[in-house]
């Protein structure tokens, strides 16, 4: 009986111990694209002093640690994982429950886990595979611009139209030892051959693109640089991987998000955004559906996967994203977002018809 009676407190200080160090994990894949958004709004659930690991730029798995007490209402620590790669990836990555590159937090150690969260460009049904809609929890909480862009040297080219672009992705570059496309056809001053460079099939850019272009279920002609001269390629799994491509190349068109378009731009690497349709890319273009290369940012999670707490961050992070002021003033979104209170029109799927909302 004495045994029982000092084993007991030992027992129930081993427990409380356990819960004290009690941790949540949440890891988030999917949209490049999207990824500095997603970085920002993750940050700001955390309390002052949390931690940061991996690759802070983003193009490589990063982690954040620490509490978020507006959110859990404790000190539990969060772990909060990234790894994007990309929109059709990350939906089947959390449908199929795929494990992802991940950082220890302390350790910087890679780690693969299961996703709980995708961000996606893309509905569900168009990603590759296409992901059951009913297997997933679906939330729009954004609306991504893409747009055309060419090299500098690509002088002439102002404008791309839906029926070029579809030719481009089939007829681009030297196939075979024949020129395709030339920059003339484009209303360029060059005769040679425009090389198109973009995104892989698990990628919202790549897919939403195709849909607006009408380019479904086909495999196009992509180039990359290997050694400084372009060869085919299946197309890139990061957008700064293609970035590297437009502006290092004097002969190259890409399809991009605003985001990375506006990487090249401000960091004066060379590059030029083109019109789509005769229609040049802004914000309200895009709200009056005059401009159509655009997407829904989803937010997707498995149904009935997610513990209580991680939950709670998921809500949490919806409505970070979602919260008009952010949207509206904060320089990180409206500079290369579109936010969806004003959006005046709508789609029913990627590359749909576009249609009134409260003309």
């Amino acid at each position: 009986m004495k045994l029982n009676q000092i084993l007991l407190p030992v027992l129930a200080g081993s427990l409380f111990a356990v819960t004290g160090r009690a941790q949540v994990s949440v890891t988030i894949t999917g949209s490049t694209a999207f990824r500095s958004i997603t970085e920002d709004r993750a940050q700001s659930l955390f309390d002052p002093g949390y931690t940061s690991w991996g690759d802070l730029s983003g193009v490589l798995p990063e982690t954040f640690s620490g509490t978020m007490t507006n959110v859990l209402h404790s000190t539990t620590t969060v772990n909060l994982r990234l790894s994007f790669s990309g929109s059709g990836a990350g939906m089947n990555a959390v449908d199929q429950d795929t494990p992802v590159p991940t950082i220890d937090p302390g350790t910087g150690f890679t780690n693969n886990l299961t996703p709980d969260i995708a961000m996606s460009d893309v509905f569900p049904e168009s990603a590759t595979p296409p992901v059951n809609t009913s297997d997933l929890n679906i939330t729009n909480v954004g609306v991504i611009p893409f747009v055309w862009i060419r090299s500098t040297a690509l002088t002439g080219i102002t404008n791309i139209t839906r029926e070029q672009a579809y030719l481009l992705m089939t007829d681009s570059g030297v196939q075979f030892g024949v020129n395709g496309m030339p920059a003339t056809f484009l209303g360029g001053s060059s005769t040679n051959p425009v090389y198109l460079t973009g995104r892989d099939s698990g990628s919202g850019t790549h897919i939403t693109t195709q849909a607006d272009v009408g380019f479904y279920n086909n495999t196009p002609v992509l180039w990359g640089l290997n050694g400084g001269v372009l060869v085919q390629t299946n197309g890139y799994s990061s957008a700064g991987l293609e970035r590297a491509v437009i502006y290092n190349t004097t002969n190259v068109v890409g399809y991009i998000g605003v985001a990375d378009a506006y990487y090249i731009l401000t960091n004066g690497l060379g590059g030029v955004i083109m019109s789509y349709e005769g229609v040049p890319y802004s914000v309200t273009n895009v709200q009056n559906g005059t401009y159509p290369m655009w997407g829904y940012e989803h937010l997707a999670n498995k149904k009935n996967a997610l513990s209580p707490s991680q939950q709670a961050i998921h809500d949490a992070l919806v409505s970070a994203i979602t919260d008009l002021n952010f949207q509206t003033t904060n320089s990180l979104y409206n500079s290369q977002f579109v936010d969806q209170t004003h959006m005046k029109v709508q789609r029913g799927t990627d590359g749909a018809p576009i249609t009134g909302l409260n003309f």
